[in-house]
């Protein structure tokens, strides 16, 4: 039997709702000829425009090749059927959707939905959901909701990484964090789903300071097919997920106490819209954002060993 799980991105702001109604806008754009789209070999994005839809379908394909070598250590084989992205964009803050169906053989169809601003798109949303599709197809079934969530957040800019900082900072002060123990036994979204994110995101990054990205996708493997303890202690050498906790927890203490913690260990992955000449991304990118993106570094190929 076949089984499906939603992924699903930061913001959730009206997102159930942009996806039923972008589906019908995008319906009645293709009959009028408003609606582009653009495909490449693993991608079909569909956009308001043809110059966004080759921009999002050409950067997706730049991401999924660095993300898949930072991961992995290797590309991804073409996959049969390329994966659809549904674009809505706004002037708002970017956030997007990733839904598979698992079978027998792992990942059997999967599609995208992706909303905001188109330079935050490229920058956080678009990674953020490509890096949902390495892991399933990876692993053949749905990630643990905090290690999928978390990680994918590694491969987001640095202006959306500082914000998650102060999340879990925040969390931790009005101590409505999980237990490591508790975390990693959660199956379906928490209530509070800005915490559960940030938590899900410090623990990921702190495991893959550690120990890099490929052995962080190993411990999630064992944890899942056999337990956390014997995974802990095979992979960090802890003795199990409590004495994890409070090395996550001292970690943590460490990263606030240092601003140049981040800048010096945090390695993230970020993959750098190229623009062609004469391309314009968006006008209205704040200097906020931009002063982020200075800061940022292209990845084409990294390994965290």
């Amino acid at each position: 039997m076949d089984a499906r799980s939603r992924v699903v991105a930061t913001p959730l702001r009206r997102l159930i709702f942009t996806l039923v109604l972008f589906g019908l806008t995008c319906r009645l754009a293709e009959e009028s000829g408003r609606c582009a789209t653009y495909r490449t070999r693993n991608f079909v994005v569909q956009a308001e425009s043809a110059a966004a839809a080759r921009k999002i379908a050409e950067h997706a394909e730049t991401c999924r090749s660095a993300i898949a070598i930072a991961w992995l250590e290797k590309e991804l084989p073409p996959w049969k059927t390329p994966c659809p992205v549904r674009v809505k964009l706004t002037q708002g803050d970017a956030g997007g959707a990733t839904s598979f169906g698992f079978g027998a053989k792992g990942v059997n169809d999967q599609e995208m939905t992706l909303e905001g601003r188109l330079d935050r798109i490229l920058a956080s949303a678009l990674p953020h959901e490509i890096t949902h599709t390495i892991f399933a197809e990876h692993l053949g079934k749905p990630m643990p909701r905090w290690a999928d969530e978390g990680a994918s957040l590694l491969s987001e800019d640095l202006l959306e990484l500082k914000r998650h900082d102060k999340i879990v900072q925040d969390l931790l002060t009005r101590r409505g964090d999980y237990t490591l123990s508790k975390l990693f036994q959660v199956e379906e979204y928490p209530r509070d789903l800005m915490g559960f994110y940030g938590q899900g995101y410090s623990v990921s990054r702190f495991l893959v300071e550690i120990g890099g990205r490929p052995r962080f996708l190993a411990f999630i493997r064992d944890g899942m097919n056999k337990n956390w303890d014997e995974s802990t202690r095979v992979h960090y050498g802890f003795s199990g997920v409590k004495e994890l906790d409070r090395g996550w927890r001292a970690w943590h203490d460490v990263v606030v106490a240092d601003p140049n913690h981040s800048k010096l260990q945090t390695s993230p992955l970020v993959v750098r819209f190229s623009p062609r000449r004469g391309d314009r991304i968006d006008d209205s990118q704040s200097d906020q954002d931009r002063s982020a993106d200075e800061e940022s570094t292209r990845v084409a190929a990294r390994s965290d060993d």
